[in-house]
C-alpha cells in the first residue's frame, strides 16, 4: 500500500474538506480526489460519502482511520528511537578499564553519563591493559580505558587521556618508608613485584626502563596478575612496586607509597577501539571520562 495514499487519507479524514486538505499538502485538489479514489478501490471500500456541500467518514471510513493513525503514530516513535540511538541516547555500551583507572574516574564518568544518558546499558569489565586490547580487538568490549601496549594493530583506534605517575611502594616497617621521597637506585638490591609482561605489557616495561634509567636491572621477586595483587604482596614485605599513583590513593594501608626523586616516571593511560566500529554512545561516554578526570586534576 502506498503509505503516500495513507498520509492523503489522513488529512482528508482530519479536515473533512478536500480543498483545505489539498492545501495543506500543497497538491491540486482534482490530484487529491483522485489519490482518495485509488485507495478506495485499492481497498475495496469506501471511506468517504461525499456531497456537494459536505464530506463525511463512513463507517468503514472510521475503522480505517483508527488504524491509519496508529501507523503513523508508530512510524513518528520509530523515527524518534532511530534518532535517539543514532545519538547514542540508546543501545548498550561495553566498557573495559584497569584497576588504576576503576577507583576514581571511571566511577565518576559513569555517573555522569548515566545522569545524561539513562537509557544506555553500560556492561562494565575490569582486566589488565593486554586483556583490554584483546577483547576490544574481538569486539567484546566496545572501549576500553587502559595503558597501551607499544604496538597495536592498525584497525584500532587509539587515544592517551593524560598520563598516570608512577610511585614506589613500600611495607610500612621498609627502612625508607619514612623518606619524603626515594631515588631508585636506592632500591636495586632490593626484590621488586612486578606484572606479568603478558598481561601488562606497557607497565611492565615501563617499570623495567625506569630501573634501567635509574642504573640498574631490577630482582623480580614475584610476578602477579592484578594491581591489588602487587600492593598485597608489598604490604606483606615480598619487595617493593612500582605503582600508578592512583592505586596509592586505594591502595591497602599496610603499605607506603613514596614519590620518586629525580626524573618523573609516567604511563599513559588511553581509549582503545574498534576504527571501523564506534557506537554512537562511545563519544558521549568518552567526553564524560575527559571531564570527571579534568574535575580531579582540578581539585
Amino acid at each position: 500500500m502506498d503509505f503516500r495514499r495513507l498520509k492523503f487519507f489522513l488529512s482528508v479524514a482530519q479536515e473533512l474538506h478536500f480543498t483545505r486538505a489539498a492545501s495543506k499538502l500543497h497538491i491540486a485538489q482534482p490530484h487529491l480526489s483522485q489519490e482518495i479514489r485509488k485507495l478506495e478501490h485499492e481497498l475495496g471500500i469506501e471511506l468517504f460519502t461525499r456531497t456537494r456541500r459536505s464530506v463525511a467518514l463512513t463507517p468503514a471510513g472510521y475503522v480505517f482511520l483508527e488504524r491509519v493513525r496508529t501507523i503513523f503514530d508508530a512510524t513518528a516513535e520509530a523515527v524518534r528511537a532511530a534518532q535517539r540511538a543514532s545519538r547514542g541516547e540508546v543501545g548498550k555500551l561495553a566498557i573495559g578499564f584497569v584497576s588504576a583507572a576503576g577507583y576514581a574516574v571511571v566511577p565518576r564518568a559513569i555517573a555522569k553519563f548515566r545522569r545524561t544518558h539513562p537509557d544506555v546499558e553500560l556492561i562494565l569489565s575490569e582486566l589488565n591493559s593486554d586483556e583490554g586490547v584483546q577483547d576490544v580487538t574481538s569486539g567484546r568490549l566496545d572501549v576500553c580505558l587502559l595503558h597501551p601496549p607499544r604496538y597495536l594493530e592498525p584497525e584500532l583506534c587509539v587515544e592517551t587521556t593524560w598520563h598516570e605517575p608512577l610511585v614506589v611502594a613500600l611495607p610500612r616497617g621498609h627502612a625508607l618508608a619514612s623518606r619524603g621521597r626515594v631515588n631508585l637506585n636506592q632500591l636495586k638490591t632490593e626484590p621488586l613485584v612486578l606484572w606479568r609482561r603478558e598481561i601488562a605489557s606497557r607497565l611492565h616495561d615501563d617499570v623495567i626502563a625506569a630501573c634501567a634509567a635509574a642504573g640498574f636491572e631490577p630482582c623480580v621477586a614475584q610476578q602477579a596478575v592484578r594491581l591489588a595483587t602487587v600492593v598485597s604482596l608489598v604490604a606483606s614485605g615480598v619487595g617493593y612496586a612500582i605503582i600508578p599513583a592512583t592505586m596509592a590513593q586505594a591502595g591497602t594501608k599496610a603499605a607506603v607509597y613514596l614519590p620518586l626523586a629525580g626524573k618523573k616516571f609516567s604511563v599513559p593511560m588511553a581509549f582503545v577501539w574498534r576504527r571501523k566500529e564506534v557506537p554512537p554512545a562511545l563519544g558521549p561516554f568518552m567526553a564524560a571520562v575527559r571531564e570527571a578526570k579534568s574535575q580531579m586534576v582540578g581539585r
